[in-house]
């Protein structure tokens, strides 16, 4: 993909730049009913972790936890399953297969797709690593026609084939975070946005997963994070949460906001419990666009929060999910 200097559907010059208030995050603020389900305020299903990075899966479905999902689903390798749940105990696991074939990953797939049917948003991503395995779930989840090596649960031989030219997000409708390593998977993709329905996906890289994406030079991106985003998002027909020192979203229709990040964030982590976070906004119901600008701007205010207390440098990933909790809860008595 080659950016080339054109405007988005407002035109990128003509677009003003909005810090996210904390007037409107009270205003789009989920609410629970008396009488609430769990399955009924919203269910999340998080596709993360691998043996060497089950971290990013507990972090995940921590940050989906604390951020008001009513069931936080764990679609795991056996083999992790224990660490996640013993780190986050509130989770319900869904076991995938392990093994290093590409039907391993279709009948992961296929338990993924199971559990979707009853929740109402999932989270992709975090910590997957790279095998043709899970390159073959993430082709049957997005819908590829070809898989080029791969992402987690073992190490397969690259440049396998797999045929399923209609994925399992097309099919089930339900939004869905997209990080890390799925970004990276998406990135060998020949034009994967058109294989997923507009406005299904909120997108979360970092600048190098950015530069990827549109197959640009890092500082390129670096340069200019608001057009590279704006014209990602109109021409992906999705909603990009392009992160960094002030992390942006831009939406499909030319909408951009942004929150200043602050230093804190910069740990190991913290974007795992940013994709939990919007995932879990995204199965109250919230529209992409404002299920990313919320967990945004709740992160970045947890982050400072936490910087009030241990510092910037003692900020942990694993710090983050409570502060979001108490984050809303302020947000909840603005909104009284």
């Amino acid at each position: 993909m080659t950016l080339a200097r054109q405007s988005g559907p407002k035109g990128v010059d003509a677009v003003e730049l909005e810090s996210i208030s904390e007037v409107w995050a009270a205003s789009v603020l989920p609410r629970r009913k008396l009488g609430a389900h769990k399955w009924g305020v919203g269910g999340v299903v998080i596709v993360a972790g691998s043996p060497p990075f089950a971290g990013a899966a507990a972090l995940c479905c921590a940050g989906a936890g604390r951020s008001g999902a009513g069931i936080v689903s764990a679609a795991l390798p056996r083999s992790i399953a224990p660490v996640v749940v013993g780190l986050v105990p509130e989770v319900t696991v869904v076991f995938l297969p392990e093994g290093e074939s590409n039907s391993v990953g279709l009948r992961a797939s296929e338990a993924v797709a199971e559990r979707l049917e009853r929740s109402a948003a999932m989270v992709v991503g975090p910590g997957l690593g790279n095998d043709a395995a899970t390159a073959s779930l993430l082709a049957a989840l997005f819908g590829s026609t070809r898989v080029r090596g791969g992402i987690g649960f073992g190490t397969a031989a690259a440049g396998q084939e797999a045929d399923s030219p209609v994925g399992t997000i097309a099919t089930a409708g339900k939004p869905v975070v997209v990080d890390a390593d799925a970004l990276n998977w998406l990135s060998e993709q020949e034009q994967w946005w058109e294989r997923v329905p507009a406005g299904l996906l909120v997108l979360t890289p970092h600048a190098g997963e950015m530069a990827r994406l549109v197959e640009a030079d890092i500082d390129e991106v670096l340069a200019e994070p608001e057009r590279i985003a704006l014209e990602s998002a109109a021409r992906w027909r999705q909603t990009v949460v392009l992160k960094g020192g002030r992390t942006l979203v831009a939406s499909q229709d030319g909408g951009l906001v942004a929150a200043e990040a602050p230093a804190a964030l910069a740990t190991a982590g913290s974007g795992d419990v940013l994709s939990g976070s919007i995932g879990a906004l995204l199965a109250q119901g919230l529209s992409a666009s404002d299920a990313a600008a919320l967990g945004v701007f709740i992160g970045c205010r947890a982050a400072d929060r936490l910087t009030q207390r241990v510092g910037t440098l003692g900020v942990v990933a694993g710090d983050l999910p409570l502060a979001i909790a108490e984050e809303l809860r302020a947000l909840e008595e603005l909104a009284a």
